[in-house]
């Protein structure tokens, strides 16, 4: 039986896609887009949150503190936006829910965009944040007790690139990485990649200009900007991972390949596939109970010993 609430939601995305927005130019409309993607949304957790600005080195971002948020637990989370859009305002609504419903502190920065910050300058701005994180939280200098990654759409190409990155240079991993409808790869190797018809919102062709935009010059098969083509021992220093996607978008089928590539290097992942949401249902907190449904299973995740 098809979900009503799930169906207008998707058909939402459509509606949004087919008034473009006042923008002289692609990368324009994409931040203007993406931007409005989940700056009206709003939440108890905005609410409640303490929310202190910080620089990391050239980064601008910003720690959102739940009250009851367990000292040194932290969380840097990635927003999406196909690595040339999204901004802290897009995923704050987002991410104020998840800080109060984790207990967890969580950071979130503009990190570099692309044209005008190539990979890998982005990819080494969320890099820096990690570590930031693993030595400062929001109250001063202090290792995490328990650090946490999450990343969603590009921004989760970011996190799961980011391991790669941290494992080649002997850093510290994170305790748990959260991926939501993540990009995995822009190409149509090394799987099938089959987009479903209501998926307005990404599709292949548009992952592989965005890639160029981003990454014109980088291989084809470098993990860094394709993380399901990393090689096993990469995938071997994976901390635990909770991989979220829709049904009903392009990037399913990368998913489950990438939960399968983590499962074979002997990683505890997670897949967890719901049924008919749009690409990153998880930042719609103020209209859908699946977006806060989706939030209580990455919390109850990081919760986990």
């Amino acid at each position: 039986m098809t979900n009503p609430t799930r169906t207008a939601l998707l058909n939402g995305m459509f509606e949004h896609l087919a008034t473009p927005p006042d923008a002289a130019d692609p990368i324009e409309a994409a931040r203007k887009h993406a931007d409005f993607y989940g700056r009206g949304e709003t939440g108890a957790g905005l609410a409640l949150c303490r929310r202190d600005s910080v620089s990391i080195g050239q980064i601008t971002g910003e720690w959102l503190v739940p009250p009851d948020a367990v000292p040194g637990h932290r969380l840097v989370h990635l927003h999406g936006g196909g690595w040339i859009a999204g901004s802290l305002a897009s995923h704050r609504a987002m991410l104020a829910e998840l800080a109060v419903a984790a207990k967890v502190a969580v950071l979130a920065i503009d990190y570099g965009l692309a044209p005008e910050a190539p990979f890998p300058s982005g990819l080494m701005d969320c890099v820096s944040a990690i570590d930031f994180a693993a030595k400062t939280g929001p109250e001063g200098e202090e290792p995490a007790k328990r650090l946490y990654v999450s990343g969603d759409s590009a921004g989760g190409n970011l996190a799961a690139a980011s391991i790669i990155q941290i494992g080649r240079t002997a850093g510290r991993l994170p305790d748990r990485l959260v991926l939501m409808s993540p990009f995995l790869a822009t190409s149509a190797l090394p799987i099938r990649l089959q987009s479903p018809t209501r998926d307005p919102i990404v599709s292949i062709e548009g992952m592989q200009h965005v890639r160029g935009v981003y990454a014109g010059s980088a291989s084809l098969d470098d993990a860094l900007v394709e993380p399901l083509l990393a090689k096993p021992s990469e995938l071997a220093l994976f901390p635990p991972t909770l991989i979220q996607v829709s049904s009903a978008e392009t990037l399913r089928d990368q998913a489950i390949a990438f939960a399968d590539a983590l499962w074979a290097a002997d990683v505890e992942a997670r897949l967890s596939i719901w049924p008919g949401l749009p690409h990153v249902w998880q930042i719609f907190v103020a209209t859908s109970s699946d977006a806060r449904g989706a939030l209580t299973e990455v919390a109850l995740f990081l919760a986990a010993n």
